[in-house]
């Protein structure tokens, strides 16, 4: 939606034409109230839930890729910002894809994609009905499939994040299931110093993905 056309170049609405996107013009008051008074400078975007991607897509995005397999398994991660947030991580660190259990998780809305800063265009995100085989599949294979848990018997900097790996993370509140957990091949805690039991899981993903980098690099 757009208000009168006011500012807006001419650019914008051919553009939008020729991606077959509908445009409506709308009255600021219309659009102030779709973004809670944000600062929208005259154009909103309407977008509707992005469809998950097959686990087969995931592992065709590992297989073409030129760096060794990582990739972010999430146990019912159901905040669209934490969401958002790991899937901006996972990109950035490389991750060729991301699968997500379909019990309890977080759909790809517009809410998502917002807080990936649109790093969910870049990534093959699945989701399965049954994430314990899928990671005990992999472990099968001689894929490293490594659990974030406060209990974790090793560093997370202890595990080999140069060999093919798949991180794991639950959710916010109740951690991994554990049917997930019992697939994983690995077990790592992130040391907490302070008074707080744990991190937020976005921030441990970040820490845990990052260190992955560094081995790399």
């Amino acid at each position: 939606m757009t208000t009168d056309g006011a500012g807006l170049g001419r650019e914008f609405f051919e553009l939008a034409k020729e991606q077959a996107i509908p445009v409506v013009r709308s009255q600021k008051m219309r659009l102030d109230s779709m973004t809670n008074r944000a600062n929208h400078q005259g154009v909103v975007a309407s977008l509707g839930e992005r469809s998950f991607a097959s686990w087969q897509e995931v592992l065709e995005a590992v297989a073409i890729s030129d760096r060794k397999m990582l990739v972010l398994a999430l146990d019912g991660v159901q905040d669209p910002g934490n969401f958002g947030a790991l899937l901006r991580t996972a990109e950035g660190a490389g991750a060729q894809g991301v699968v997500v259990a379909s019990a309890g998780s977080c759909p790809l809305s517009a809410t998502v994609s917002k807080a990936s800063a649109g790093a969910d265009a870049y990534l093959k995100v699945a989701r399965s009905d049954r994430l314990d085989r899928v990671l005990g599949g992999l472990a099968d294979e001689k894929i490293q499939v490594v659990a974030t848990v406060p209990d974790g018997e090793l560093n997370y900097w202890e595990v080999d994040w140069k060999r093919p790996s798949v991180l794991v993370l639950g959710a916010e509140g109740s951690g991994i299931s554990e049917s997930v957990l019992r697939r994983c091949t690995h077990k790592v805690r992130l040391p907490m110093l302070g008074k707080v039991e744990s991190l937020n899981v976005a921030a441990s993903a970040a820490a845990v993905l990052y260190e992955a980098v560094r081995q790399r690099s």
